[in-house]
């Protein structure tokens, strides 16, 4: 599952021919092809999403990006784009490029590991490739017990799941949980082995604490802002502090704890102290880690806001 780096042969704004073929070793066809100042192009195994934010700039960008596909020989049955000038007004992706008579779905890499990919859904196609670092690190520690909350389409319980964890999915969406069911028999993971509870985040530790689970890692990778239910919105900001007072309790001594957030404000220093005070409130002790490597592919300083902990309950 080594990462990728960076070759000289790319020109400016994509990555290279020896980049594509190092993630062709590790089992990857899932990555960012493109970063620019309007926008970026992400590879979804045979597919590609245009992300783009202006319709001025947009036809020389299809052009640059065919000219570079028909140099490096990449194979490609669609293109689709995301038209970001338009947010708040649609939410579907066009297909600009390739058969419509093709499926809605397909399936892609991550360092060995399958998912599904839907260009159907709204704006997300169900995975989220700037976590890949985050991902790989949680394989390499091979935990046995994982709480996955705000799962989404369970791509973090597919990764511990596949290193041999018992894994606990938390998403407040059925649909999206069965989803992540689907990720899991992709890679011959059997989701009967494994728990997904369609319940608030927020509302799951009573559950989890009567069954006495513990989790030797944890991960909490939120929205910023979502709509619960009977009107029980979460909000990043003001909810984290609560959300670790209950995850807290939960952990083994020396369980490792990802927290991450999309919330433009914040960076790893303002998650670690939000977790530094529930650790106080909780009387718990945590030990920062050292971040995994920036993901080789995306530009310096993007990406969600990323911390790994691991904490020690019951440790003033």
């Amino acid at each position: 599952m080594a990462s990728p780096h960076p070759s000289s042969e790319a020109e400016p704004g994509w990555i290279g021919p020896a980049q594509i073929a190092a993630f062709a070793a590790s089992g990857t066809t899932i990555h960012r092809l493109f970063s620019g100042p309007d926008g970026w192009i992400e590879r979804l195994g045979r597919d590609l999403l245009v992300s783009w934010n202006s319709p001025g700039t947009l036809p020389s960008l299809l052009s640059e990006l065919e000219g570079w596909r028909s140099r490096l020989g990449l194979a490609v049955d669609r293109i689709f784009l995301r038209k970001r000038w338009e947010r708040g007004r649609t939410s579907r992706l066009t297909l600009v490029s390739g058969s419509r008579g093709l499926p809605p779905t397909a399936t892609a890499q991550e360092n060995g590991l399958s998912f599904l990919l839907r260009f159907d859904a709204g704006e997300s196609t169900g995975f989220f490739l700037d976590q890949r670092e985050n991902r790989a690190f949680l394989r390499k520690i091979k935990p046995r017990r994982l709480l996955n909350l705000f799962a989404y389409t369970c791509s973090f319980g597919v990764a511990a799941a596949s290193a041999g964890a018992c894994t606990w999915n938390v998403d407040l969406s059925p649909r999206i949980l069965e989803w992540g069911k689907e990720n899991y028999r992709l890679n011959s993971l059997d989701p009967s082995s494994h728990w997904f509870l369609a319940r608030d985040a927020r509302a799951v530790f009573p559950y989890l604490s009567r069954r006495r689970a513990r989790f030797d890692a944890c991960v909490i990778d939120p929205p910023t802002y979502a709509h619960g239910r009977r009107g029980a919105d979460f909000s990043l900001p003001r909810d984290l502090g609560e959300l670790l007072l209950g995850v807290l309790p939960l952990c083994e001594p020396g369980a490792h704890l990802l927290l991450s957030t999309n919330y433009r404000p914040w960076r790893p220093a303002d998650l670690l102290r939000e977790a530094a005070r529930a650790c106080h409130r909780a009387g718990a002790k945590l030990e920062p880690l050292p971040s995994p490597p920036h993901p080789a592919d995306l530009p310096e300083g993007s990406g969600p806001a990323t911390l790994w902990l691991r904490i020690f309950p019951g440790h003033r």
